[in-house]
Parts: C-alpha cells; structure tokens; sequence
C-alpha cells in the first residue's frame, strides 16, 4: 500500500500527449475511466514549459502520485 502525495493531470488534443500538470483530484473516476473532454476556459502552462491556448477542446486523465510505502 502506498501514499498518494498528490495528482497529475494529463492533456491529450486529438489523441496526441501534450503533457502533465500536477493538480489537486477533481474527480471521482481516476486513471482511463474517469477521462473527460473539456474546453479549456483559461490558458494552461504545462510542466514541460509548453502553453495550451483557451479555448482548445482537450481530453484530461487524472493519476495518483505515490510517495511513501505505508506499514
């Protein structure tokens, strides 16, 4: 069993990785099952410097960090 340190969120456009963002869990459905397809109300900077413009339609999946092993 592991602890979850926190989130990242991943942005795909047209099924194209674009890149990850660390976040806070918006969702109950994590992983795969719980993607969403958004339009992006603001601009996002994403870890790996790239900006994605507001107003892309894109699809969001969210996945646990794990930290620390729990004993």
């Amino acid at each position: 069993m592991f602890q979850v340190l926190g989130y990242f969120k991943e942005y795909y456009s047209n099924n194209k990785f674009l890149g990850t963002i660390s976040t806070e869990k918006d969702r109950e459905e994590i992983g795969y099952y719980g993607k969403k397809s958004e339009v992006l109300l603001n601009d996002i900077y994403l870890d790996n410097k790239k900006k994605i413009k507001k107003g892309t339609e894109v699809q969001t999946i969210i996945y646990p960090i794990n930290g620390r092993s729990i004993k």
